[in-house]
Protein backbone atom coordinates (compact mmCIF):
# COMPACT_ATOMS: atom_id res chain seq x y z
CA UNK A 1 0.00 0.00 0.00
CA UNK A 2 1.73 3.39 -0.84
CA UNK A 3 2.15 6.12 1.44
CA UNK A 4 -0.42 8.71 -0.27
CA UNK A 5 -3.05 6.31 -0.32
CA UNK A 6 -2.99 6.03 3.54
CA UNK A 7 -3.29 9.50 3.63
CA UNK A 8 -6.17 9.52 1.40
CA UNK A 9 -7.93 7.37 3.69
CA UNK A 10 -7.39 9.49 7.16
CA UNK A 11 -8.24 12.53 5.23
CA UNK A 12 -11.49 10.86 4.36
CA UNK A 13 -11.89 9.93 8.58
CA UNK A 14 -11.00 13.49 9.12
CA UNK A 15 -13.95 14.94 6.56
CA UNK A 16 -18.07 14.70 6.64
CA UNK A 17 -17.88 14.29 2.55
CA UNK A 18 -15.09 13.33 -0.28
CA UNK A 19 -15.12 16.83 -1.55
CA UNK A 20 -13.71 17.99 1.93
CA UNK A 21 -10.89 15.09 1.87
CA UNK A 22 -9.98 16.10 -1.74
CA UNK A 23 -9.22 19.52 -0.73
CA UNK A 24 -7.35 18.04 2.24
CA UNK A 25 -5.51 16.58 -0.27
CA UNK A 26 -5.38 19.44 -2.42
CA UNK A 27 -7.14 17.93 -5.37
CA UNK A 28 -10.20 18.07 -7.37
CA UNK A 29 -13.02 16.19 -6.36
CA UNK A 30 -13.15 14.04 -9.56
CA UNK A 31 -9.52 13.34 -8.84
CA UNK A 32 -9.78 12.55 -5.33
CA UNK A 33 -12.72 10.00 -6.18
CA UNK A 34 -10.03 8.18 -8.89
CA UNK A 35 -7.94 8.08 -6.54
CA UNK A 36 -10.62 6.35 -3.90
CA UNK A 37 -11.60 3.91 -6.62
CA UNK A 38 -7.83 2.98 -7.86
CA UNK A 39 -7.61 2.12 -4.22
CA UNK A 40 -10.51 0.08 -4.24
CA UNK A 41 -9.40 -1.49 -7.25
CA UNK A 42 -5.76 -2.61 -5.89
CA UNK A 43 -7.67 -4.21 -2.50
CA UNK A 44 -10.61 -5.60 -3.93
CA UNK A 45 -12.70 -4.23 -1.56
CA UNK A 46 -15.08 -1.50 -1.56
CA UNK A 47 -14.22 1.61 1.07
CA UNK A 48 -16.69 3.94 0.53
CA UNK A 49 -20.85 3.31 1.38
CA UNK A 50 -21.69 5.39 -2.16
CA UNK A 51 -25.60 4.42 -0.98
CA UNK A 52 -25.34 7.36 1.39
CA UNK A 53 -25.55 11.38 0.01
CA UNK A 54 -22.34 12.20 0.60
CA UNK A 55 -20.81 8.71 0.55
CA UNK A 56 -19.05 7.52 4.03
CA UNK A 57 -16.56 4.93 4.82
CA UNK A 58 -17.68 1.63 4.96
CA UNK A 59 -18.23 -0.10 8.11
CA UNK A 60 -15.48 -2.22 6.80
CA UNK A 61 -13.11 0.79 6.45
CA UNK A 62 -14.21 2.44 9.90
CA UNK A 63 -13.45 -1.09 11.82
CA UNK A 64 -9.84 -0.78 10.50
CA UNK A 65 -9.88 2.91 11.30
CA UNK A 66 -7.01 2.58 14.12
CA UNK A 67 -4.75 0.41 12.43
CA UNK A 68 -4.70 2.87 9.56
CA UNK A 69 -4.00 5.57 11.19
CA UNK A 70 -1.17 3.96 12.81
CA UNK A 71 0.32 2.38 9.43
CA UNK A 72 0.06 5.66 8.18
CA UNK A 73 1.94 7.74 10.76
CA UNK A 74 4.41 4.35 10.98
CA UNK A 75 4.99 4.76 7.21
CA UNK A 76 5.71 8.86 7.40
CA UNK A 77 7.85 8.24 9.96
CA UNK A 78 10.09 5.89 8.17
CA UNK A 79 10.07 7.62 5.13
CA UNK A 80 11.31 10.41 7.36
CA UNK A 81 13.92 8.51 9.01
CA UNK A 82 14.99 7.12 5.71
CA UNK A 83 15.50 10.56 4.25
CA UNK A 84 17.40 11.28 7.33
CA UNK A 85 19.83 8.76 7.26
CA UNK A 86 20.49 9.04 3.37
CA UNK A 87 21.48 12.93 4.27
CA UNK A 88 23.62 12.08 6.74
CA UNK A 89 25.52 9.35 4.55
CA UNK A 90 25.58 11.83 1.38
CA UNK A 91 27.05 13.73 3.97
CA UNK A 92 29.92 11.60 5.39
CA UNK A 93 32.71 10.95 3.11
CA UNK A 94 35.10 7.73 3.65
CA UNK A 95 39.23 8.65 3.38
CA UNK A 96 41.52 5.65 3.78
CA UNK A 97 45.14 6.51 3.83
CA UNK A 98 48.58 5.15 4.63
CA UNK A 99 49.22 5.03 8.07
CA UNK A 100 52.39 7.63 8.10
CA UNK A 101 50.04 10.24 6.00
CA UNK A 102 47.20 9.34 8.11
CA UNK A 103 50.20 10.94 11.58
CA UNK A 104 51.51 13.25 9.76
CA UNK A 105 50.19 15.16 7.37
CA UNK A 106 46.45 14.02 7.18
CA UNK A 107 44.99 15.82 10.66
CA UNK A 108 46.74 19.28 9.21
CA UNK A 109 44.60 18.60 6.06
CA UNK A 110 42.03 18.28 7.91
CA UNK A 111 41.91 21.55 10.27
CA UNK A 112 43.12 23.87 7.50
CA UNK A 113 40.97 22.91 4.72
CA UNK A 114 38.41 19.96 5.14
CA UNK A 115 36.84 20.55 8.40
CA UNK A 116 35.48 23.88 8.03
CA UNK A 117 33.33 22.38 4.64
CA UNK A 118 31.00 20.83 7.86
CA UNK A 119 30.91 17.12 6.46
CA UNK A 120 31.37 14.38 8.10
CA UNK A 121 34.71 12.73 7.33
CA UNK A 122 35.51 8.72 8.27
CA UNK A 123 39.01 7.80 8.36
CA UNK A 124 40.69 4.69 7.44
CA UNK A 125 43.99 3.76 8.31
CA UNK A 126 45.94 0.71 5.67
CA UNK A 127 48.85 0.02 4.10
CA UNK A 128 48.64 1.46 0.04
CA UNK A 129 47.74 -1.70 -1.60
CA UNK A 130 44.99 -2.11 1.00
CA UNK A 131 43.84 1.67 0.85
CA UNK A 132 43.89 1.17 -3.09
CA UNK A 133 41.99 -2.04 -2.25
CA UNK A 134 39.29 -0.35 -0.57
CA UNK A 135 39.10 2.04 -2.98
CA UNK A 136 38.44 -0.68 -5.93
CA UNK A 137 35.78 -2.12 -3.74
CA UNK A 138 33.94 1.72 -2.47
CA UNK A 139 34.64 0.99 0.88
CA UNK A 140 36.41 4.40 0.72
CA UNK A 141 35.24 7.28 -1.27
CA UNK A 142 38.85 8.74 -1.65
CA UNK A 143 42.42 7.74 -0.86
CA UNK A 144 45.43 9.62 0.13
CA UNK A 145 48.39 7.32 -0.66
CA UNK A 146 52.35 7.92 -1.31
CA UNK A 147 53.60 7.78 -5.27
CA UNK A 148 57.37 7.91 -5.38
CA UNK A 149 58.12 10.15 -8.77
CA UNK A 150 59.03 7.30 -10.99
CA UNK A 151 55.36 6.18 -10.28
CA UNK A 152 53.89 10.05 -11.02
CA UNK A 153 55.67 9.88 -14.68
CA UNK A 154 52.73 7.26 -15.09
CA UNK A 155 48.99 8.33 -15.64
CA UNK A 156 46.53 6.59 -13.27
CA UNK A 157 44.30 3.77 -14.55
CA UNK A 158 41.89 5.36 -16.96
CA UNK A 159 39.04 4.86 -14.33
CA UNK A 160 40.71 6.49 -11.73
CA UNK A 161 41.51 10.67 -11.33
CA UNK A 162 44.42 11.77 -9.01
CA UNK A 163 45.79 14.99 -7.50
CA UNK A 164 49.30 15.79 -5.93
CA UNK A 165 48.45 16.90 -2.69
CA UNK A 166 51.88 17.61 -1.99
CA UNK A 167 55.62 16.43 -2.54
CA UNK A 168 58.57 16.02 0.23
CA UNK A 169 61.54 13.92 0.65
CA UNK A 170 62.32 11.03 2.45
CA UNK A 171 65.17 11.84 5.34
CA UNK A 172 67.22 9.84 6.70
CA UNK A 173 67.50 10.49 10.32
CA UNK A 174 68.85 9.42 13.80
CA UNK A 175 70.68 10.08 16.37
CA UNK A 176 73.66 12.30 16.85
CA UNK A 177 75.92 9.70 17.60
CA UNK A 178 75.28 7.87 14.41
CA UNK A 179 77.40 10.10 12.76
CA UNK A 180 80.81 8.32 13.54
CA UNK A 181 79.74 4.92 12.45
CA UNK A 182 78.70 6.59 9.71
CA UNK A 183 81.07 8.06 8.61
CA UNK A 184 83.17 5.18 9.47
CA UNK A 185 81.45 3.36 6.82
CA UNK A 186 79.43 1.09 9.09
CA UNK A 187 75.33 2.06 8.29
CA UNK A 188 72.75 0.33 10.53
CA UNK A 189 69.70 0.76 9.19
CA UNK A 190 65.58 0.67 10.29
CA UNK A 191 64.20 -1.04 7.38
CA UNK A 192 60.36 -1.49 6.02
CA UNK A 193 59.24 -5.18 4.73
CA UNK A 194 59.77 -5.24 0.86
CA UNK A 195 56.02 -5.54 0.46
CA UNK A 196 55.26 -2.49 1.32
CA UNK A 197 55.61 1.38 -0.72
CA UNK A 198 58.52 2.37 1.27
CA UNK A 199 60.50 -0.96 1.78
CA UNK A 200 60.41 -1.02 -2.24
CA UNK A 201 61.42 2.91 -2.38
CA UNK A 202 64.38 2.20 0.04
CA UNK A 203 65.18 -0.79 -2.11
CA UNK A 204 65.09 1.06 -5.73
CA UNK A 205 65.95 4.65 -4.60
CA UNK A 206 68.06 4.31 -1.58
CA UNK A 207 69.90 1.40 -1.71
CA UNK A 208 71.57 1.36 -4.68
CA UNK A 209 72.67 5.61 -3.76
CA UNK A 210 74.33 4.22 -0.70
CA UNK A 211 78.03 5.97 -1.19
CA UNK A 212 80.70 3.68 -1.67
CA UNK A 213 82.60 2.69 1.27
CA UNK A 214 79.86 2.15 3.35
CA UNK A 215 78.11 -1.20 4.80
CA UNK A 216 74.83 -1.40 5.20
CA UNK A 217 73.03 -3.40 8.12
CA UNK A 218 68.98 -3.96 8.44
CA UNK A 219 69.49 -4.08 12.46
CA UNK A 220 65.28 -3.77 12.82
CA UNK A 221 62.32 -3.98 10.86
CA UNK A 222 58.58 -2.52 10.76
CA UNK A 223 56.00 -1.55 8.75
CA UNK A 224 55.15 1.44 10.95
CA UNK A 225 56.90 5.18 10.22
CA UNK A 226 56.17 6.23 14.06
CA UNK A 227 57.93 3.59 15.36
CA UNK A 228 60.87 3.57 13.41
CA UNK A 229 61.39 7.24 13.74
CA UNK A 230 61.18 6.29 17.56
CA UNK A 231 63.55 3.43 17.06
CA UNK A 232 66.06 5.77 15.03
CA UNK A 233 65.82 8.39 17.57
CA UNK A 234 67.20 6.11 20.51
CA UNK A 235 70.38 5.50 18.54
CA UNK A 236 69.70 1.94 16.99
CA UNK A 237 70.11 2.74 13.63
CA UNK A 238 68.97 5.23 10.45
CA UNK A 239 65.39 5.38 9.50
CA UNK A 240 63.95 7.23 6.29
CA UNK A 241 61.22 9.20 7.23
CA UNK A 242 58.64 11.58 5.30
CA UNK A 243 59.39 15.40 6.13
CA UNK A 244 56.05 16.02 6.72
CA UNK A 245 56.13 13.14 10.21
CA UNK A 246 58.94 15.05 11.30
CA UNK A 247 57.74 18.63 11.43
CA UNK A 248 54.17 17.27 12.99
CA UNK A 249 54.86 14.19 15.63
CA UNK A 250 56.88 15.71 18.50
CA UNK A 251 58.87 11.95 18.79
CA UNK A 252 61.41 13.52 16.46
CA UNK A 253 62.86 15.21 19.27
CA UNK A 254 66.56 13.43 19.47
CA UNK A 255 66.41 13.03 15.34
CA UNK A 256 69.06 14.91 13.25
CA UNK A 257 69.32 14.56 9.70
CA UNK A 258 72.08 12.54 7.99
CA UNK A 259 71.20 13.95 4.09
CA UNK A 260 74.56 15.26 3.89
CA UNK A 261 75.58 11.27 3.65
CA UNK A 262 72.78 9.49 2.52
CA UNK A 263 70.59 9.29 -0.14
CA UNK A 264 67.23 11.46 0.38
CA UNK A 265 64.81 10.88 -2.39
CA UNK A 266 61.44 12.58 -3.53
CA UNK A 267 57.67 11.36 -2.45
CA UNK A 268 54.46 12.58 -3.40
CA UNK A 269 51.16 12.00 -1.58
CA UNK A 270 48.21 11.83 -4.35
CA UNK A 271 44.65 11.58 -3.94
CA UNK A 272 42.81 9.15 -5.87
CA UNK A 273 39.36 8.33 -6.38
CA UNK A 274 37.09 6.71 -8.69
CA UNK A 275 35.76 8.52 -11.91
CA UNK A 276 31.82 8.44 -11.94
CA UNK A 277 28.87 10.01 -10.01
CA UNK A 278 29.86 11.75 -6.56
CA UNK A 279 27.95 13.46 -3.78
CA UNK A 280 28.51 16.81 -2.97
CA UNK A 281 29.97 16.50 0.14
CA UNK A 282 32.76 14.49 -2.50
CA UNK A 283 32.41 16.86 -4.73
CA UNK A 284 33.54 19.72 -2.33
CA UNK A 285 35.94 17.97 -0.42
CA UNK A 286 37.77 16.95 -4.04
CA UNK A 287 37.33 20.73 -4.97
CA UNK A 288 39.24 21.69 -2.06
CA UNK A 289 42.05 19.23 -2.16
CA UNK A 290 42.17 20.48 -6.04
CA UNK A 291 42.78 23.98 -4.46
CA UNK A 292 46.43 24.89 -5.56
CA UNK A 293 46.01 28.19 -4.36
CA UNK A 294 45.11 27.55 -0.59
CA UNK A 295 48.20 27.22 1.71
Amino acid sequence: MRLEWLEDIVAIFESDSLNEAAHRRYLTQPAFSRRVRSIEDYLGVELMDRSRKPARPTGTLVEQEERLRRLSADLKSLVVDLRKADRQVSSRVVIASQHAITTSLLPGLIADRLATLGYTLRLRSANRSECWGMLITKEADLVLTYKSMAELAHPPEEYMEELIISKEDLIPVGSAGMRPQIEGGHLPMIGYPSDVFLGKLIETEVSPHIPEGISTEVTVETALTVAAMQIAANGVGIAWIPRSMLENLPSRSGLVSYSDLLPTPRIATTATRLIGRKSDAEERIWAELSNRDHP
